[in-house]
């Protein structure tokens, strides 16, 4: 459910009209990525509950991987953008 078509069909399924759909997006930049890892260690919420009921080899291969994969700016510093989706819908009638 983290895409608009699918988050629209479901406000529509359950009845409602005129739904829209719009991001909410906000520029985050970690220091390095020891500042992006460290919170993915705490076991609250589902990344971070994922990796806790990792192996540790496992969790080493999943901050490999995501090392290898981030845009690293000057002085190794990490910016993402953070997003999540705002629906709104009017019911019928």
């Amino acid at each position: 459910m983290c895409r608009p078509e699918a988050l629209r069909a479901l406000w529509m399924r359950a009845g409602l009209g005129e739904v829209s759909v719009a991001p909410i997006e906000v520029p985050t930049v970690f220091a390095d990525f020891t500042d992006l890892w460290e919170p993915f260690l705490t076991g609250q919420g589902p990344a971070p509950g994922y990796l806790a009921a990792l192996p540790a080899a496992g969790r080493e291969r999943v901050r490999d991987a995501l090392g290898e994969a981030v845009p690293y700016g000057p002085g190794g510093s990490v910016a993402l953008t953070a997003r999540a989706w705002a629906v709104r819908g009017r019911r019928a009638g």
